[in-house]
């Protein structure tokens, strides 16, 4: 698995970048606007992910398959990982739908990308600023 190095300190960088995500993704489901709700919120929950390794481990995961970070959070010790895991993988399930192929997200697809990013975002905010 490809990972970058990066210095812890740097952490707080992709929180804020998943702050900004999380935002942007509630002000796009308020303006009805689902596609980048839906990318907002795997944007999000990548920044989150990329967070918490950075903070523990120092590394960020710098390969093609989004989904290959879950082997380095399961590094982390961390409660309840395969709960957040399966949130994260959610989001990561519908990327590629999201931003390559002609299909339109749905109401139903924003609110439950919402739901999964919500959680994992507020999850690893709450780790990360105690």
């Amino acid at each position: 698995m490809k990972t970058r190095n990066v210095d812890k300190y740097k952490y707080r960088n992709y929180l804020i970048k998943s702050e900004e995500f999380f935002d942007m993704m509630n002000e796009s489901y308020n303006k009805r606007k689902f596609n980048a709700t839906v990318l907002c919120a795997v944007h999000c929950a990548i920044s989150s992910a990329d967070a918490l390794t950075v903070f523990y481990k120092g590394v960020r995961h710098a390969g093609e398959r989004h989904e290959d970070v879950v082997s380095i959070l399961n590094t982390l010790g961390l409660t309840d990982m395969q709960n957040k895991n399966r949130q994260l993988l959610a989001l990561l399930d519908i990327k590629n739908s999201a931003e390559y192929e002609e299909k339109l997200m749905s109401e139903a697809n924003a609110a439950n990308a919402i739901k999964n990013a919500e959680r994992f975002f507020k999850w690893v905010r709450d780790l990360l600023k105690s």
